[in-house]
C-alpha cells in the first residue's frame, strides 16, 4: 500500500475508487429490484428475459467502436460519458411504464455500462505497477463487492421505506431505483477530477486497434468470458426471483441475503492475490470457480431455504474472488495503445454470451422451472472453468518463472 503513496497518479486511484463504490452501491440496489419492478408492470418473463438481454445487445453494437475510442480520445471521457448514460438510463426505467420507455433506459444503462467497463481495465493498469497493480485490482474488485453489500443492506429496507412515503413511481420498486439513478449521477463527480495518463502515441498505428484481436490471444481469452457470461446470465440476475418464489422470501430478507453475498465476496476477494502468489494465477481461477459449481449444484438441489442461502453465499464469494486476476492476465498481454480496444473486445464476448443467456434463461423458466437455469449455469461455468485451465495456466506459470510476458506472440 505504501508504494500508492508514492505514485504520481495517487490521485487518480483514489478519485477512480470513490466512483466506483458509488457505482457499486447503486448497481446493487438496482439488480435487487429491477426484475420484480418488471413484473409488478405486468411483464411477461419472456420480456422480462429479453429487457435482461438488452444491455448486452447494445454491447455488441458498441463494444469494439469504444475500445478504440478510448484509446485514442483517453480514459476519462469514457468514464464521464458512460456514467451519465447509466445515470439517465437509470431515470428511465425507474419511470417508464411502456416496454419500449422502460427498453430505451435499459439500453442506454447497457451503452453507459459497456463504456464505463472497457476503460475500466485499462485504467487499472495505466495508474499502478507490479504487485501494485494486482492489489489494485483486487482491491478494486473488492470494493465493488463491499459497496454492493451496503447497497443490498440498504436496498432491502428502500421498498417498505417508499411506501411509507407514498409511490414514486408506477411500482413499489420504482422508487428504489429511481434513488440509485442519484447515486449514478454522483459517481460522475469524482471522475470529473481524473487527470489522463500519458500513454505511447499510436499514432503510426492507424489499424493497431485491430492487431490485438488478429495477431494476439484475444481470441482464446475471449471463449471463456463468452461461456461465463453465458452462464451467469441464465441465473444471477433472476436470483431474487428464485429466492422470492421457491422460498418465499420478503423483500428485508432477500437484501439481506445478497448483502451478505456481496460482504463475503468482496473480503473474499483480497484472498486472491496470497493464493495466486503460492500457485499461479490462472490455477488460483479454476480453483475457486470449481469449488463455486458444487455450491451451485447445491442450491439448486436443496428444498431448505437456509441452505440454499448458505450455498449462494459461498458460490457468490467463490465465483467472483479471482476474476480480477484474468482481466490482469489478460490486460498485462497487450501494449497500453490497446489495452481498451482488448477490453473492449472481452467485454463484447461477455456481453454477447450475457445477451444469449439473459435471452434463454426466460423460455427456460417458462419451460423447465427455476431450478434448471442454475443447472444450466453449472454446466457452462464447468466446461469455461475448464477451457481457461488448460488454454492459460501452463504459461501463466511460465511466465511466472521467467519473470517475463510469454503471451506477447500468437499462440498456435
Amino acid at each position: 500500500m505504501r508504494t500508492w503513496q508514492r505514485s504520481s497518479y495517487t490521485r487518480n486511484v483514489r478519485l477512480f475508487l470513490i466512483a466506483l463504490a458509488l457505482h457499486g452501491l447503486s448497481s446493487a440496489i438496482y439488480g435487487l429490484w429491477l426484475n420484480l419492478h418488471l413484473l409488478d408492470l405486468g411483464y411477461s418473463r419472456g420480456l422480462m428475459g429479453m429487457l435482461n438481454a438488452l444491455p448486452s445487445a447494445i454491447a455488441l453494437g458498441i463494444g469494439l467502436p469504444a475500445g478504440w475510442w478510448a484509446d485514442r480520445v483517453g480514459r476519462r471521457p469514457m468514464l464521464i460519458i458512460g456514467g451519465l448514460l447509466m445515470a439517465i438510463g437509470t431515470v428511465g426505467v425507474g419511470l417508464g411504464i411502456s416496454p419500449l420507455g422502460v427498453g430505451l433506459g435499459v439500453g442506454l444503462i447497457g451503452a453507459g455500462y459497456n463504456l464505463f467497463f472497457t476503460v475500466y481495465a485499462p485504467f487499472l493498469t495505466e495508474n499502478a505497477s507490479g504487485m501494485e497493480r494486482t492489489r489494485l485490482f483486487a482491491l478494486s474488485s473488492a470494493l465493488l463487492f463491499w459497496a454492493g453489500f451496503l447497497g443490498e443492506w440498504i436496498g432491502g429496507a428502500l421498498p417498505d421505506l417508499f411506501r411509507a412515503f407514498g409511490p414514486v413511481g408506477p411500482t413499489t420498486y420504482a422508487g428504489p431505483i429511481l434513488f440509485t439513478a442519484l447515486l449514478d449521477f454522483l459517481a460522475v463527480l469524482p471522475l470529473l477530477g481524473i487527470r489522463e495518463v500519458p500513454r505511447a502515441s499510436s499514432r503510426n498505428q492507424p489499424a493497431g486497434w485491430r492487431k490485438p484481436a488478429l495477431e494476439g490471444p484475444v481470441a482464446l481469452m475471449a471463449i471463456p468470458n463468452l461461456l461465463l457470461g453465458g452462464g451467469a446470465a441464465l441465473s444471477i440476475p433472476f436470483l431474487n426471483v428464485y429466492f422470492h418464489e421457491r422460498y418465499q422470501l420478503d423483500d428485508q430478507t432477500l437484501g439481506v441475503l445478497f448483502a451478505m453475498t456481496s460482504a463475503a465476496t468482496g473480503f473474499a476477494t483480497l484472498l486472491a492475490p496470497a493464493i495466486a502468489q503460492w500457485i499461479g494465477r490462472i490455477a488460483t481461477i479454476a480453483l475457486t470457480q470449481g469449488l463455486s459449481i458444487g455450491f451451485l449444484i447445491g442450491m439448486a438441489l436443496t428444498d431448505q431455504a437456509h441452505l440454499a442461502a448458505l450455498a449462494m453465499v459461498l458460490r457468490g464469494a467463490l465465483m467472483n474472488m479471482a476474476s480480477p486476476l484474468y482481466t490482469e492476465f489478460c490486460m498485462e498481454q497487450v501494449p497500453a495503445t490497446g489495452r481498451a480496444a482488448v477490453s473492449g473486445i472481452l467485454n463484447l464476448t461477455w456481453e454477447a454470451g450475457w445477451m444469449i443467456g439473459a435471452a434463454l434463461s426466460g423460455f427456460l423458466q417458462l419451460q423447465y422451472g427455476l431450478v434448471s437455469m442454475l443447472l444450466a449455469t453449472a454446466v457452462l461455468y464447468g466446461v469455461g472453468t475448464l477451457y481457461q485451465y488448460l488454454a492459460f495456466a501452463p504459461r501463466d506459470r511460465m511466465a511466472v518463472a521467467c519473470g517475463q510476458q510469454v503471451f506477447r506472440k500468437p499462440v498456435s
